[in-house]
């Protein structure tokens, strides 16, 4: 599997005119990885001073609900059926 950083690179050079984030979430975007591998890249990745420190949680969050968006015919955790 190609890495995060890999395919940031590659998205990043196919639109310049994209901002950083915006280039991760493409990346990442139905890919179910980890929330420790968002977070790494998102260190990695994006600029201490381009966001502020207060905001990081929650973009990463959302980053992991991007990678881990349910496709049509799954159910989800929180959808799911429970036994009564």
């Amino acid at each position: 599997m190609i890495s995060i950083k890999a395919n940031f690179i590659k998205i990043k050079n196919k639109n310049s005119n994209l901002g950083t984030y915006p280039c991760l979430c493409k990346v990442i975007k139905y890919k179910r990885f980890s929330r420790k591998s968002l977070v790494k890249a998102f260190n990695d990745l994006i600029q201490k001073d381009e966001y502020c420190k207060n905001e990081k949680k929650k973009l990463i969050d959302y980053l992991e609900s991007q990678t881990n968006i349910v496709e049509e015919g799954e159910i989800s955790k929180k959808n799911a059926l429970t036994k009564d």
